[in-house]
């Protein structure tokens, strides 16, 4: 699903971009014109195929903008959907995981933030490392930690 091997030119001459969506110029086969190229597959992305190769609609929209293809292009707001060049931002895998929304099996309703030892305990992880943010008597206070420290390690990246 890299684009290294898609230039800019080619994506400008098979795509016209518009406000994070691509485009068809051309007609084809099951290529629709005036709809989003392309389908979303099973994790929420946009796909389109290309000489029988998938790939990522955010991936191409980065390259067509005069980006060099990066390892990983995150969306800004953690939306899948919205690739509009202003929502893209080059990243290494780590940022993309700071980037990550909270887990569907979360508890406590708050990232990073779960119930212990009859206390609210808060922590980040970095590189694989759990930092503590704390025990608290009050959720919130458990949530502002977390925000605080969350801040500090993961910079622009951070989300809660």
């Amino acid at each position: 699903m890299k684009t290294n091997e898609l230039a800019a030119d080619l994506l400008h001459e098979l795509f016209e971009y518009r406000e994070g969506e691509l485009y068809w110029k051309q007609r084809g086969k099951s290529r629709q014109m005036g709809k989003p190229a392309g389908g979303i597959n099973g994790d929420g992305y946009r796909r389109i195929k290309i000489n029988r190769k998938l790939y990522a609609v955010h991936r191409l929209v980065w390259v067509m903008h005069g980006n060099d293809p990066a390892p990983f292009v995150d969306h800004i707001n953690g939306d899948v959907l919205d690739n509009r060049i202003e929502n893209l931002r080059a990243a290494t895998h780590s940022q993309n995981c700071m980037n990550r929304r909270q887990r569907s099996d979360n508890k406590s309703g708050i990232k990073g933030v779960m119930r212990k030892k009859d206390k609210w305990y808060g922590c980040v992880t970095l590189n694989y490392k759990v930092y503590p943010a704390g025990y608290f008597d009050r959720k919130e206070d458990a949530a502002a930690a977390v925000d605080k420290l969350r801040k500090e390690l993961h910079g622009e990246f951070a989300r809660s």
